[in-house]
Order: C-alpha cells, then sequence, then structure tokens
C-alpha cells in the first residue's frame, strides 16, 4: 500500500474543510513540520484556493524566525506564516497547525481592546472536551482570544506575549476574533481531531449566545 506523505495528507484536509465550509475560497491555512528537518515547516502558500489545493502549492520556513527556505517559482509564504513560526518556536512537540475560518467562530464577540491584544474566555465544560485529553468533571477551562490586526504579525506577536505571561494553553488551541481558530497537535491527525472538537465547541458557545 502506497504510504500518504504529510503534504499529501494536509492537502486532502484542505479539500474536506472546503466542503464543510471551514476555508471559504483562499481562507485559512495549513501546515506541518518537516519531517527530517524539525526545525523548518510547511504551510500554504498564498493566494491558493483551499478547494483546489495540490501538494505542491506549499512552502518551507524556517521555525526560528519564519524566513523563506524552499518555494516554486511564483509562490510565497501564507500571509499568515508568523502565527503558525510562534506555535511551532513555542511548542517543540507540536507538528501541526491547521487554521480555518468557520461561521460559528465569526459569530463569537469577546470585544477583546486592539490595545488590550488578548484576554482568556470561559470555555463550556461540555464532554468535547475530551477530544484534547482532559478528562476532569466539569474542568474550569479558558481559551486565549486575540484582537485581529490587519498587521498580521502583531498578532503574531501578541501571541508569544500570551505565551511568555501565561504559559502554554491547557487547551490545544487559540482564537482570532472575527477571523477564526487555530489549533494545534503532535501529528496531522490529532491536529485535525482537536480541529473538529473545537469547531463542535465553538458552535454550542455562539448558540448559547
Amino acid at each position: 500500500m502506497e504510504l500518504i506523505t504529510p503534504l499529501q495528507e494536509i492537502t486532502r484536509l484542505s479539500h474536506l474543510y472546503y466542503s464543510r465550509q471551514w476555508m471559504f475560497a483562499t481562507a485559512g491555512n495549513l501546515s506541518t513540520r518537516d519531517e527530517v528537518i524539525p526545525t523548518q515547516f510547511w504551510i500554504t502558500a498564498s493566494g491558493k484556493h483551499k478547494g483546489e489545493l495540490q501538494e505542491t502549492d506549499f512552502v518551507c520556513v524556517a521555525v526560528s524566525d519564519g524566513s523563506l527556505v524552499k518555494a516554486a517559482e511564483g509562490l510565497k509564504p501564507s500571509a499568515e506564516t508568523s502565527i503558525h513560526q510562534v506555535l511551532y518556536s513555542q511548542m517543540p512537540d507540536v507538528g501541526s497547525c491547521l487554521h480555518v475560518h468557520t461561521i460559528d467562530s465569526n459569530l463569537l464577540e469577546f470585544g477583546v481592546g486592539k490595545e488590550e491584544g488578548f484576554r482568556e474566555i470561559s470555555l463550556p465544560p461540555i464532554e468535547i472536551i475530551k477530544a484534547f485529553g482532559i478528562w476532569d468533571e466539569k474542568p474550569n477551562l479558558t481559551m486565549p482570544v486575540f484582537y485581529n490586526h490587519t498587521h498580521v504579525p502583531t498578532i503574531a506577536n501578541e501571541i508569544k506575549r500570551y505565551f511568555t505571561e501565561n504559559g502554554i494553553p491547557k487547551v490545544p488551541f487559540l482564537l482570532i476574533e472575527g477571523h477564526g481558530p487555530t489549533v494545534w497537535g503532535k501529528t496531522i491527525k490529532e491536529a485535525n481531531k482537536h480541529l473538529e472538537a473545537v469547531h463542535f465547541l465553538l458552535q454550542v458557545m455562539a448558540r448559547r449566545l
């Protein structure tokens, strides 16, 4: 049986998320850490339609600073590469990061201020939390929610500041308000599991408004 490469797997997820209406047109970005050189990661190139993505539509960048390492002619990194770079650099065990734009996540409004940068929002202690490996009964959890700065590196800097001040979140995801969730996992498979759980969790929260 032919083995599926990480880029083939993440390309398949891109098509799946498009069919679920989680990634409209060119919105969203997916990445995976390089299997051979863990100080690099592959991320969807800028401007690529996620329903038509191919495994050649990825560029390789450095974990240390997000600088371009390898790309086919005409391709450039996603505008949100700096966010992925912060996550990989802050969590060496993370192997994949997935960012989508779901409708429910965009319906949630928490009023995070531009100067404030971020705040922690309480999560409902529902059963789906177990998908994150948290088995406490009625867990008291929060998620970090960030202001949606137009200048994406500013969001990345705020995420880094949050990690520095508060440590790694107990839940494997964050939310950019009016934008969408970004999740991570040790593998692409685990990150996908986390994303499905996050989607359900945010649906519940949106319906409680």
